[in-house]
């Protein structure tokens, strides 16, 4: 009531004071009014163009490791420069304002206006189509990007180029996440980059995990590879806007535990404004990284074997070397070396495999993307030898009888045998033979002659059956062949030519050089047929891990050989005369290393190839004698002799396994010493 007995005592600067106030309540009234009535609308429908878009983060796979956790498998950082277009919104808008056609218009002009210097000409904005603002958008939008990767490219002296269809797909699906202009930059370009680039607006670097094989071509076919799949694996959130590149493994290791590997991935929501731009993000589950698998293979014994291999392709006229080598421990089925040649660099698959590298994987002849120590079904010649000599003795042969090998008459100093109606030739030279010289220089005749008598050959054949011949060993690596072996209700109802054939691991049986291993092994141990073993343990990443280690049980017997041990010993001892004994002709003794008594089996068979006859060349052995601890099995295609092309390569292994021992020893006596 104050302010009313004040006005009206009819002061006018009172009176325009009160004026002023009521006018501006009355704008405030009118600005709530339009906001909360009249623009309700739009920003209803401004809120609801900003909405959440979820993203897939791929986790950090685990890596693979050796025995002795030497790394053969992991993950490195790679730097990606990207573009945050967000942030060159403004320079779009610029960009499209300068490029805006427009027109120039001369209008009358008021006597007033010319008086004070105004001008008749007018610049106007020319009315364009949908069709041309969205076009001239797109243009500004791309000259920006170009410009901005044209200044990147300068500072770091790199060429980068600029798709256009590439950069309108990003615009137009993943707007809210960062488009890259540089992937896996080096170091040096990483360095110039945050000395040069660091300024320039929406430009940042990005970090990501990318799967690294630092030892390249070394164990390739045991590892596998990887391909991209960013697809949700089980136990994973089914659907979401966007999915950051992630891989899965393919064969190997990486595919047959790609499960434990590969780790859970995690989730962020990132907003975006009604234009699709990112306004920010948060996580909403993090990723859980994969586990680290722990092979049992050696590092330094895979390599050597390998190299092993290559050096011996100097025999080939197109010097690269076709076969596989196995290292085994015989007394607990460990796989100390899985090598096949050629072989191919698992990080050419990172991000994509190029054209040469695919022509390469892709050639006919030389298969460099097959594992020939588990894929490749080879016919076992002579190494078969051991088991038919084995059966022999199981039904009562006496490993000192002579056996005269007859002459072949049609090859001078050659020899044969008759079966039936079918001639089989042999290398060694006529003679009286026993079991040790027999298997000393691989003599056919001696071997089809023991096989096939009475009730030899059925043992034969369940030997086949305990070795678990023709079927796989599974190990999970998605590379396995199973081979070929017959059936007793088979064999009952062939002809004696057929299993003359298996007596020398021929004709209607195939194996793989892991098989062999495992056959080795139990000549080896006793008799005890181990399921071989490539994981050592699972263990999750980093020390502080909570979850216990998964452990694979050593020596598991799948079968047994069920032979004496007189028999096992008989083969032995001519096995050990096959590397030793020179003078008597033994084909293996290429295979001979300085304080290492070996025990060895040469062998070459044939195999046919796209309709060409060819052979494979084998050598398959055991040490030390007195105590068996490694087998070595190799094979070669097209080699010269098991004894000229395999022997001198399982030499090599030896010395290599010889050569880990003793700085195993020499590492495990520096730690005791510490201790």
């Amino acid at each position: 009531m104050l302010v009313f007995d004040q006005l009206k005592r009819n002061d006018p600067q009172l009176r325009l004071l009160t004026v002023a106030v009521l006018a501006g309540l009355l704008v405030l009234l009118v600005g709530l009014w339009w906001v909360q009535i009249v623009s309700a609308r739009d920003y209803q429908a401004n809120l609801a163009t900003q909405s959440f878009r979820t993203v897939r983060i791929p986790a950090v796979r685990g890596k693979i490791l050796d025995r002795h956790g030497l790394t053969l498998a992991e993950n490195r950082p790679v730097y990606n420069v990207s573009l945050y277009l967000e942030d060159l919104r403004d320079q779009f808008q610029k960009t499209y304002a300068d490029a805006r056609p427009k027109k120039i218009i001369t209008n009358g002009t008021a006597f007033w206006k010319r008086w004070l210097g105004a001008s008749n000409v007018q610049t106007q904005l020319v009315r364009l189509s949908r069709e041309q603002i969205s076009a001239l958008t797109w243009q500004a939008r791309e000259q920006v990007v170009k410009n901005t990767i044209e200044q990147v490219s300068r500072q770091l002296r790199q060429p980068l180029t600029f798709n256009a269809a590439d950069f309108r797909q990003h615009y137009d699906k993943s707007l809210a996440l960062p488009y890259p202009i540089a992937r896996n930059i080096d170091a040096t370009n990483l360095a110039r980059f945050e000395e040069q680039c660091a300024n320039l607006q929406g430009v940042d670097l990005e970090i990501q995990s990318a799967r690294y094989y630092p030892n390249t071509t070394t164990a390739a076919h045991l590892l596998g590879h990887l391909q991209k799949d960013d697809s949700s694996i089980q136990g994973e959130a089914s659907f979401f806007n966007y999915r950051l590149t992630d891989y899965r493994g393919v064969l190997g290791i990486e595919g047959g535990y790609d499960q434990q590997l590969h780790g859970q991935a995690g989730e962020k929501s990132v907003l975006v404004n009604n234009l699709g731009f990112h306004q920010g993000e948060n996580i909403l589950s993090p990723v859980e990284p994969g586990r680290n698998v722990v092979l049992t293979i050696d590092l330094a014994v895979q390599q050597a074997t390998e190299k092993a291999l290559q050096e011996q392709a100097a025999q080939f006229s197109s010097k690269e070397i076709r076969g596989a080598a196995v290292v085994m421990d015989v007394n607990t089925g460990d796989i100390l070396a899985l090598a096949s040649a050629p072989t191919y660099d698992p990080n050419a698959f990172i991000p994509n495999i190029s054209a040469v590298e695919y022509a390469w994987l892709s050639d006919a002849r030389l298969r460099p993307q097959i594992n020939r120590a588990m894929q490749m079904q080879y016919q076992a010649g002579s190494t078969f030898k051991t088991m038919v000599a084995l059966a022999a003795l199981e039904n009562g042969l006496n490993p000192n009888e002579k056996y005269a090998v007859a002459t072949d008459p049609g090859r001078f100093n050659h020899s044969m045998i008759r079966v039936g109606e079918q001639i089989f030739h042999d290398t060694v030279a006529p003679g009286d033979y026993d079991l040790r010289l027999a298997i000393m220089r691989s003599s056919n005749a001696y071997f089809i002659n023991a096989g096939l008598k009475h009730g030899v050959f059925e043992r034969v054949v369940e030997l086949g059956r305990r070795l678990h011949f023709g079927e796989k060993i599974g190990l999970h690596l998605s590379q396995e062949a199973a081979g070929h072996f017959p059936k007793l209700e088979k064999v009952r109802s062939w002809t004696p030519g057929n299993s003359a054939n298996i007596c020398i691991g021929q004709g209607e049986m195939d194996v793989t050089p892991l098989q062999l291993a495992v056959m080795t092994s139990a000549l080896a141990n006793g008799g005890k047929v181990l399921e071989p073993q490539l994981i050592d343990r699972i263990e999750s990443q980093g020390a502080d891990a909570l979850e216990a280690a998964t452990v694979f049980p050593k020596n598991q017997v799948r079968d047994n050989l069920g032979v004496s041990a007189r028999s096992l010993q008989i083969v032995r001892e001519a096995m050990l005369a096959e590397t030793e004994d020179v003078a008597e002709g033994g084909t293996g003794h290429n295979t001979r290393v300085a304080g290492l008594r070996i025990c060895g089996k040469t062998g070459t068979a044939e195999r046919t190839e796209n309709g060409v006859k060819r052979n494979t060349t084998w050598f398959i052995s055991f040490a030390p004698y007195e105590h068996p601890k490694y087998a070595v099995v190799v094979a070669v295609e097209d080699g010269a002799s098991g004894g000229g092309t395999c022997a001198p390569i399982a030499k090599k292994i030896y010395e290599a396994i010889l050569e880990s021992e003793r700085t195993n020893a020499v590492k495990a006596g520096a730690i005791a010493r510490t201790n």
